[in-house]
């Protein structure tokens, strides 16, 4: 099994938010896998998919290209490891906050981190980010980045729900984490892995939670290492 992930400079570090959802599903299901790191402007030339991101998996000569893709792939292909949903009810609220999650909380960061992650990467990846990126955002990075405390504000004010339910148990899914945790965990990895910026303060539920996070599957989430 091979996963397919998001690199810039150091081939070490993958900072995809959606490779590390995949990375944690993965490990809850114990499976074992080779990283196969790749630049922005590597992915177009791989000559096996059509794919135009990442994450891809890799097994038994299928590919997978969306990681709720994946995880369902896995679930329905590793049925005798530990569930990812934990049942119906489970993919249903993994699924509405996989959707919700992207307008409330992927867009203000991405817009915070835009050029973070232009910093961190390849010099052949740089053209085609700058390109890509101020045409979704409709300004500069250099413009963007201008505004990051103002974006890092409106993400940290989404995250109160979040925040909320961590008070009263361990992780979004109850005693024991689950795919939406998963979800949720790898926007902190992708801000971990471009940036030096703080997400939540250490006096917040979601601080705590992410240290618990940090340990599981033998501390998987720590190969990142932060910046700054």
């Amino acid at each position: 099994m091979k996963l397919y992930e998001l690199v810039g400079t150091d081939r070490t570090q993958g900072f995809s938010p959606y490779v590390w959802r995949t990375r944690m599903a993965l490990g809850h299901k114990a499976l074992p896998v080779e990283m196969v790191p790749l630049i922005f402007t590597e992915i177009p030339k791989l000559d096996f998919c059509t794919a135009k991101t990442v994450p891809i998996l890799e097994h038994d000569g299928n590919y997978i290209t969306d990681s709720w893709d994946i995880a369902c792939y896995l679930e329905d292909n590793f049925p005798d490891r530990p569930s990812l949903f934990g049942g119906a009810a489970g993919k249903a609220y993994a699924s509405f906050f996989h959707f919700s999650s992207f307008y409330t909380l992927v867009i203000p960061l991405f817009q915070a981190l835009a050029y973070d992650i232009f910093t961190c990467l390849d010099d052949r990846d740089r053209e085609y980010f700058r390109r890509s990126r101020e045409a979704r955002l409709g300004k500069s990075l250099e413009a963007a980045h201008d505004r990051q405390s103002e974006n890092l504000a409106i993400f940290h004010k989404q995250l109160w729900p979040c925040n909320s339910i961590l008070k009263a148990q361990d992780f979004l899914s109850g005693d024991h984490p689950a795919y939406v945790d998963y979800i949720l965990y790898g926007l902190f990895q992708w801000a971990r892995g471009v940036s030096s910026v703080t997400l939540v303060n250490a006096d917040e539920p979601l601080y705590h939670w992410v240290r618990r996070m940090d340990n599981l599957f033998g501390g998987l989430g720590k190969v990142i290492r932060p910046r700054g």
